[in-house]
Protein backbone atom coordinates (compact mmCIF):
# COMPACT_ATOMS: atom_id res chain seq x y z
CA UNK A 1 0.00 0.00 0.00
CA UNK A 2 1.03 3.65 -0.43
CA UNK A 3 1.84 5.19 2.94
CA UNK A 4 1.89 8.96 3.27
CA UNK A 5 3.52 10.00 6.58
CA UNK A 6 2.36 13.59 6.18
CA UNK A 7 -1.28 12.50 6.03
CA UNK A 8 -0.76 10.04 8.89
CA UNK A 9 0.66 12.76 11.14
CA UNK A 10 -2.63 14.65 10.98
CA UNK A 11 -3.79 12.08 13.56
CA UNK A 12 -2.71 11.79 17.18
CA UNK A 13 -3.00 8.00 17.24
CA UNK A 14 -1.49 5.91 14.44
CA UNK A 15 -1.55 2.12 14.18
CA UNK A 16 0.84 0.17 11.96
CA UNK A 17 -0.16 -3.45 11.34
CA UNK A 18 0.13 -6.21 8.76
CA UNK A 19 2.37 -9.14 7.92
CA UNK A 20 4.91 -7.13 5.89
CA UNK A 21 7.39 -6.35 8.67
CA UNK A 22 9.77 -4.47 6.38
CA UNK A 23 7.00 -2.11 5.27
CA UNK A 24 5.89 -1.52 8.86
CA UNK A 25 9.48 -0.71 9.82
CA UNK A 26 9.85 1.66 6.89
CA UNK A 27 6.56 3.38 7.71
CA UNK A 28 7.75 3.96 11.29
CA UNK A 29 11.04 5.41 10.07
CA UNK A 30 9.19 7.68 7.64
CA UNK A 31 6.83 8.86 10.39
CA UNK A 32 9.65 9.74 12.76
CA UNK A 33 11.66 11.44 10.00
CA UNK A 34 8.67 13.52 8.86
CA UNK A 35 7.95 14.51 12.46
CA UNK A 36 11.61 15.41 13.01
CA UNK A 37 12.00 12.85 15.78
CA UNK A 38 15.29 11.03 16.39
CA UNK A 39 15.19 7.53 17.87
CA UNK A 40 17.07 8.78 20.96
CA UNK A 41 14.91 11.90 21.22
CA UNK A 42 14.24 13.17 24.76
CA UNK A 43 10.53 13.52 23.91
CA UNK A 44 10.24 9.92 22.66
CA UNK A 45 9.35 6.93 24.83
CA UNK A 46 9.13 3.33 23.67
CA UNK A 47 7.02 0.85 25.63
CA UNK A 48 5.98 -2.78 25.22
CA UNK A 49 2.22 -3.29 25.36
CA UNK A 50 2.44 -6.27 27.71
CA UNK A 51 4.68 -4.39 30.14
CA UNK A 52 2.46 -1.30 30.39
CA UNK A 53 -1.18 -0.29 29.95
CA UNK A 54 -3.19 2.21 27.86
CA UNK A 55 -3.48 4.61 30.79
CA UNK A 56 0.34 4.83 30.94
CA UNK A 57 0.47 5.46 27.18
CA UNK A 58 -2.08 8.24 27.57
CA UNK A 59 -0.13 9.80 30.42
CA UNK A 60 3.15 9.57 28.49
CA UNK A 61 1.96 11.48 25.42
CA UNK A 62 -0.27 13.86 27.39
CA UNK A 63 2.73 15.33 29.17
CA UNK A 64 3.61 18.75 27.79
CA UNK A 65 6.76 18.51 25.64
CA UNK A 66 9.80 20.14 27.23
CA UNK A 67 12.22 20.32 24.30
CA UNK A 68 10.06 20.07 21.20
CA UNK A 69 6.61 20.36 19.65
CA UNK A 70 5.51 16.78 20.24
CA UNK A 71 5.50 14.19 22.95
CA UNK A 72 5.70 10.77 21.27
CA UNK A 73 5.23 7.21 22.52
CA UNK A 74 5.82 4.08 20.44
CA UNK A 75 3.98 0.99 21.70
CA UNK A 76 5.50 -2.27 20.46
CA UNK A 77 3.90 -5.74 20.44
CA UNK A 78 0.43 -4.23 20.57
CA UNK A 79 -1.41 -7.51 19.97
CA UNK A 80 -0.12 -9.01 23.21
CA UNK A 81 -2.95 -7.25 25.01
CA UNK A 82 -6.65 -7.02 24.20
CA UNK A 83 -8.23 -3.83 22.90
CA UNK A 84 -10.79 -4.14 25.70
CA UNK A 85 -8.13 -2.64 27.99
CA UNK A 86 -8.87 0.71 26.35
CA UNK A 87 -12.08 0.98 28.37
CA UNK A 88 -11.92 4.17 30.38
CA UNK A 89 -9.16 5.66 28.21
CA UNK A 90 -10.32 8.26 25.69
CA UNK A 91 -7.57 8.79 23.13
CA UNK A 92 -9.85 11.22 21.29
CA UNK A 93 -9.09 13.73 24.05
CA UNK A 94 -5.31 13.67 23.60
CA UNK A 95 -3.75 17.15 23.31
CA UNK A 96 -2.51 18.38 19.93
CA UNK A 97 1.10 17.83 21.02
CA UNK A 98 0.53 14.06 21.41
CA UNK A 99 1.68 11.36 19.02
CA UNK A 100 0.92 7.75 19.92
CA UNK A 101 2.22 5.10 17.49
CA UNK A 102 0.86 1.59 18.02
CA UNK A 103 2.74 -1.22 16.27
CA UNK A 104 1.30 -4.70 15.81
CA UNK A 105 4.61 -6.55 15.65
CA UNK A 106 4.89 -10.13 14.40
CA UNK A 107 4.29 -12.70 17.11
CA UNK A 108 5.30 -16.36 17.26
CA UNK A 109 2.77 -19.18 17.57
CA UNK A 110 0.84 -21.83 15.68
CA UNK A 111 -2.32 -21.49 13.63
CA UNK A 112 -4.62 -21.08 16.65
CA UNK A 113 -2.38 -18.35 18.06
CA UNK A 114 -2.29 -16.55 14.71
CA UNK A 115 -6.08 -16.63 14.42
CA UNK A 116 -6.34 -15.10 17.90
CA UNK A 117 -3.84 -12.40 16.93
CA UNK A 118 -5.77 -11.63 13.75
CA UNK A 119 -8.96 -11.19 15.75
CA UNK A 120 -7.12 -8.95 18.22
CA UNK A 121 -5.73 -6.86 15.37
CA UNK A 122 -9.23 -6.22 13.99
CA UNK A 123 -10.45 -5.09 17.41
CA UNK A 124 -7.51 -2.71 17.75
CA UNK A 125 -8.09 -1.26 14.29
CA UNK A 126 -11.73 -0.55 15.17
CA UNK A 127 -10.71 0.99 18.49
CA UNK A 128 -8.13 3.25 16.85
CA UNK A 129 -10.62 4.39 14.22
CA UNK A 130 -13.23 5.07 16.91
CA UNK A 131 -10.68 7.23 18.74
CA UNK A 132 -10.20 9.33 15.61
CA UNK A 133 -6.88 7.72 14.81
CA UNK A 134 -5.54 6.20 11.60
CA UNK A 135 -4.81 2.52 11.04
CA UNK A 136 -2.49 1.33 8.27
CA UNK A 137 -2.22 -2.31 7.18
CA UNK A 138 0.84 -3.63 5.37
CA UNK A 139 -0.17 -7.08 4.16
CA UNK A 140 1.42 -9.25 1.45
CA UNK A 141 0.40 -8.40 -2.11
CA UNK A 142 1.90 -11.07 -4.38
CA UNK A 143 0.39 -9.41 -7.44
CA UNK A 144 2.17 -6.16 -6.65
CA UNK A 145 5.31 -7.77 -5.23
CA UNK A 146 7.02 -8.06 -8.62
CA UNK A 147 6.76 -4.34 -9.33
CA UNK A 148 7.70 -3.49 -5.74
CA UNK A 149 10.83 -5.66 -5.96
CA UNK A 150 11.90 -3.89 -9.16
CA UNK A 151 11.39 -0.54 -7.46
CA UNK A 152 13.47 -1.69 -4.49
CA UNK A 153 16.26 -2.85 -6.81
CA UNK A 154 16.25 0.56 -8.51
CA UNK A 155 16.40 2.22 -5.09
CA UNK A 156 19.65 0.42 -4.24
CA UNK A 157 21.12 1.40 -7.60
CA UNK A 158 21.01 -1.96 -9.40
CA UNK A 159 19.06 -3.63 -12.20
CA UNK A 160 17.30 -6.99 -12.22
CA UNK A 161 16.19 -9.23 -15.06
CA UNK A 162 12.53 -10.24 -15.27
CA UNK A 163 13.30 -13.96 -14.62
CA UNK A 164 15.41 -12.98 -11.60
CA UNK A 165 12.64 -10.78 -10.16
CA UNK A 166 10.05 -13.53 -10.71
CA UNK A 167 12.34 -16.09 -9.06
CA UNK A 168 12.82 -13.84 -6.03
CA UNK A 169 9.08 -13.31 -5.61
CA UNK A 170 8.41 -17.04 -5.95
CA UNK A 171 11.18 -18.12 -3.57
CA UNK A 172 10.02 -15.68 -0.90
CA UNK A 173 6.36 -16.65 -1.19
CA UNK A 174 5.26 -13.27 -2.50
CA UNK A 175 6.38 -11.56 0.73
CA UNK A 176 7.91 -8.18 -0.03
CA UNK A 177 9.50 -8.05 3.43
CA UNK A 178 11.38 -11.28 2.83
CA UNK A 179 12.22 -10.17 -0.69
CA UNK A 180 13.76 -6.93 0.58
CA UNK A 181 15.74 -8.76 3.25
CA UNK A 182 17.06 -11.26 0.71
CA UNK A 183 17.95 -8.42 -1.69
CA UNK A 184 20.32 -7.05 0.95
CA UNK A 185 22.24 -10.32 0.84
CA UNK A 186 22.22 -10.35 -2.96
CA UNK A 187 23.56 -6.78 -2.97
CA UNK A 188 26.48 -7.74 -0.73
CA UNK A 189 27.13 -10.87 -2.79
CA UNK A 190 27.28 -8.97 -6.10
CA UNK A 191 29.48 -6.09 -4.97
CA UNK A 192 29.92 -3.76 -7.96
CA UNK A 193 27.99 -5.99 -10.37
CA UNK A 194 25.01 -3.93 -11.56
CA UNK A 195 22.70 -6.58 -13.05
CA UNK A 196 21.03 -9.15 -10.81
CA UNK A 197 20.57 -12.40 -12.73
CA UNK A 198 18.34 -15.37 -12.01
CA UNK A 199 21.41 -17.49 -11.23
CA UNK A 200 22.38 -14.97 -8.53
CA UNK A 201 18.95 -15.29 -6.93
CA UNK A 202 19.07 -19.09 -7.01
CA UNK A 203 22.54 -19.10 -5.45
CA UNK A 204 22.04 -16.56 -2.66
CA UNK A 205 18.38 -16.42 -1.64
CA UNK A 206 17.16 -18.67 1.17
CA UNK A 207 13.79 -19.94 -0.03
CA UNK A 208 10.65 -20.00 2.11
CA UNK A 209 9.45 -23.34 3.46
CA UNK A 210 6.39 -23.09 1.21
CA UNK A 211 8.64 -22.75 -1.84
CA UNK A 212 10.60 -25.84 -0.79
CA UNK A 213 7.36 -27.84 -0.61
CA UNK A 214 6.27 -26.58 -4.04
CA UNK A 215 9.71 -27.36 -5.44
CA UNK A 216 9.45 -30.86 -3.97
CA UNK A 217 6.06 -31.50 -5.59
CA UNK A 218 7.11 -29.87 -8.86
CA UNK A 219 10.09 -32.23 -8.95
CA UNK A 220 7.80 -35.25 -8.53
CA UNK A 221 5.58 -34.18 -11.43
CA UNK A 222 8.56 -33.27 -13.60
CA UNK A 223 10.12 -36.72 -13.15
CA UNK A 224 12.94 -35.45 -10.90
CA UNK A 225 12.50 -37.87 -8.00
CA UNK A 226 16.05 -37.45 -6.54
CA UNK A 227 15.50 -33.68 -6.33
CA UNK A 228 12.11 -34.24 -4.67
CA UNK A 229 13.76 -36.43 -2.02
CA UNK A 230 16.48 -33.81 -1.49
CA UNK A 231 13.90 -31.08 -0.97
CA UNK A 232 12.10 -33.32 1.53
CA UNK A 233 15.24 -33.59 3.63
CA UNK A 234 15.72 -29.82 3.44
CA UNK A 235 12.20 -29.35 4.77
CA UNK A 236 12.55 -31.84 7.59
CA UNK A 237 16.02 -30.95 8.83
CA UNK A 238 16.30 -34.06 10.99
CA UNK A 239 14.42 -37.33 11.47
CA UNK A 240 13.18 -36.19 14.88
CA UNK A 241 11.33 -33.28 13.22
CA UNK A 242 9.84 -35.31 10.35
CA UNK A 243 6.40 -35.82 11.87
CA UNK A 244 6.09 -32.20 12.98
CA UNK A 245 7.09 -30.96 9.52
CA UNK A 246 4.67 -33.39 7.88
CA UNK A 247 1.59 -32.13 9.70
CA UNK A 248 2.51 -28.44 9.89
CA UNK A 249 3.84 -27.83 6.39
CA UNK A 250 4.28 -30.76 4.04
CA UNK A 251 0.90 -32.53 3.89
CA UNK A 252 -1.23 -29.32 3.94
CA UNK A 253 0.86 -27.71 1.18
CA UNK A 254 1.03 -30.88 -0.94
CA UNK A 255 -2.76 -31.24 -0.66
CA UNK A 256 -3.27 -27.62 -1.69
CA UNK A 257 -0.88 -28.09 -4.62
CA UNK A 258 -2.84 -31.14 -5.80
CA UNK A 259 -6.16 -29.27 -5.53
CA UNK A 260 -4.78 -26.47 -7.70
CA UNK A 261 -3.27 -28.97 -10.15
CA UNK A 262 -6.65 -30.73 -10.45
CA UNK A 263 -8.29 -27.38 -11.26
CA UNK A 264 -5.54 -26.55 -13.75
CA UNK A 265 -6.09 -29.88 -15.51
CA UNK A 266 -9.82 -29.14 -15.79
CA UNK A 267 -8.95 -25.83 -17.44
CA UNK A 268 -6.50 -27.56 -19.80
CA UNK A 269 -9.13 -30.09 -20.90
CA UNK A 270 -11.66 -27.27 -21.36
CA UNK A 271 -9.12 -25.22 -23.32
CA UNK A 272 -9.68 -22.11 -21.18
CA UNK A 273 -7.67 -19.54 -19.27
CA UNK A 274 -7.70 -20.36 -15.51
CA UNK A 275 -7.88 -16.69 -14.57
CA UNK A 276 -11.12 -16.21 -16.55
CA UNK A 277 -12.86 -19.56 -17.07
CA UNK A 278 -16.29 -19.79 -18.74
CA UNK A 279 -19.28 -20.34 -16.47
CA UNK A 280 -19.44 -24.06 -17.30
CA UNK A 281 -15.91 -24.52 -15.94
CA UNK A 282 -16.21 -22.01 -13.10
CA UNK A 283 -19.08 -24.06 -11.65
CA UNK A 284 -16.71 -27.02 -11.22
CA UNK A 285 -14.12 -24.99 -9.32
CA UNK A 286 -14.27 -24.48 -5.53
CA UNK A 287 -15.18 -21.12 -4.05
CA UNK A 288 -12.15 -21.22 -1.74
CA UNK A 289 -8.56 -21.97 -2.78
CA UNK A 290 -9.60 -21.51 -6.38
CA UNK A 291 -7.00 -21.40 -9.14
CA UNK A 292 -8.71 -18.26 -10.44
CA UNK A 293 -7.14 -16.37 -7.51
CA UNK A 294 -3.72 -18.01 -7.73
CA UNK A 295 -0.76 -15.71 -8.26
CA UNK A 296 0.80 -15.43 -11.72
CA UNK A 297 4.20 -16.69 -10.58
CA UNK A 298 2.59 -20.04 -9.68
CA UNK A 299 0.06 -20.28 -12.52
CA UNK A 300 2.63 -20.87 -15.24
CA UNK A 301 4.19 -23.84 -13.46
CA UNK A 302 0.79 -25.31 -12.56
CA UNK A 303 -0.51 -25.10 -16.12
CA UNK A 304 2.72 -26.60 -17.45
CA UNK A 305 2.35 -29.64 -15.19
CA UNK A 306 -1.38 -29.91 -15.87
CA UNK A 307 -0.71 -30.36 -19.58
CA UNK A 308 1.24 -33.57 -18.99
CA UNK A 309 -0.61 -35.23 -16.10
CA UNK A 310 -4.02 -36.91 -16.23
CA UNK A 311 -6.92 -36.53 -13.82
CA UNK A 312 -6.67 -40.24 -12.80
CA UNK A 313 -3.00 -39.68 -11.89
CA UNK A 314 -3.93 -36.65 -9.77
CA UNK A 315 -6.70 -38.70 -8.12
CA UNK A 316 -4.17 -41.42 -7.31
CA UNK A 317 -1.88 -38.80 -5.71
CA UNK A 318 -4.72 -37.61 -3.48
CA UNK A 319 -5.17 -41.21 -2.29
CA UNK A 320 -1.42 -41.52 -1.63
CA UNK A 321 -1.44 -38.36 0.51
CA UNK A 322 -4.46 -39.68 2.45
CA UNK A 323 -2.66 -42.99 3.05
CA UNK A 324 0.45 -41.11 4.19
CA UNK A 325 -1.62 -39.16 6.70
CA UNK A 326 -3.12 -42.41 7.99
CA UNK A 327 0.31 -44.02 8.33
CA UNK A 328 1.70 -41.08 10.26
CA UNK A 329 -1.29 -41.24 12.62
CA UNK A 330 -0.93 -45.01 13.11
CA UNK A 331 -4.06 -46.05 11.22
CA UNK A 332 -1.95 -47.92 8.65
CA UNK A 333 1.33 -49.77 9.20
CA UNK A 334 4.51 -47.76 8.63
CA UNK A 335 8.12 -47.28 9.69
CA UNK A 336 9.58 -43.90 10.63
CA UNK A 337 7.97 -40.59 9.66
CA UNK A 338 10.80 -39.87 7.23
CA UNK A 339 10.39 -43.30 5.58
CA UNK A 340 6.66 -42.66 5.29
CA UNK A 341 7.17 -39.30 3.60
CA UNK A 342 9.79 -40.72 1.23
CA UNK A 343 7.36 -43.53 0.36
CA UNK A 344 4.74 -40.89 -0.45
CA UNK A 345 7.05 -39.16 -2.94
CA UNK A 346 8.11 -42.42 -4.58
CA UNK A 347 4.49 -43.59 -4.94
CA UNK A 348 3.42 -40.22 -6.35
CA UNK A 349 6.32 -40.33 -8.80
CA UNK A 350 5.23 -43.79 -9.97
CA UNK A 351 1.64 -42.59 -10.29
CA UNK A 352 2.44 -39.65 -12.54
CA UNK A 353 5.33 -41.08 -14.59
CA UNK A 354 3.17 -42.73 -17.30
CA UNK A 355 1.11 -39.54 -17.69
CA UNK A 356 4.25 -37.39 -17.79
CA UNK A 357 5.69 -39.12 -20.86
CA UNK A 358 5.65 -36.82 -23.92
CA UNK A 359 3.52 -39.24 -25.90
CA UNK A 360 0.77 -38.98 -23.29
CA UNK A 361 0.67 -35.21 -22.94
CA UNK A 362 -2.18 -33.17 -24.30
Amino acid sequence: MIFNPESALKHRVIMLAGEEEALRRRALDDLLAKAGIQKDDFELETLSADASNPMEWYASVSTAPFMGDRRTAIIRHLLRIDADKLKGVDFAKLPASSLLILIADDEAGGEDRQRTLKSSRLKWEKAVTKAGGASYSFDPDPKGALLAIKQEVARIGKKISDPAAAALVEMTGGSLSRGIDELKKVEMFLGNQEMIRESDIREVVVASREWNVYRMVDSVFNGQTPEALRQLRVLIGSQTKAEEAAFQRILPTVSRHLRLLWQARICVEAGCNPTNPPESVAKMLPSKNSITAEQSYRLGALMGMARVVSLPAIERCFAIVADTDARLKGSLSSFSALDTLERMLLEMSAAVTPAAAPSRGR
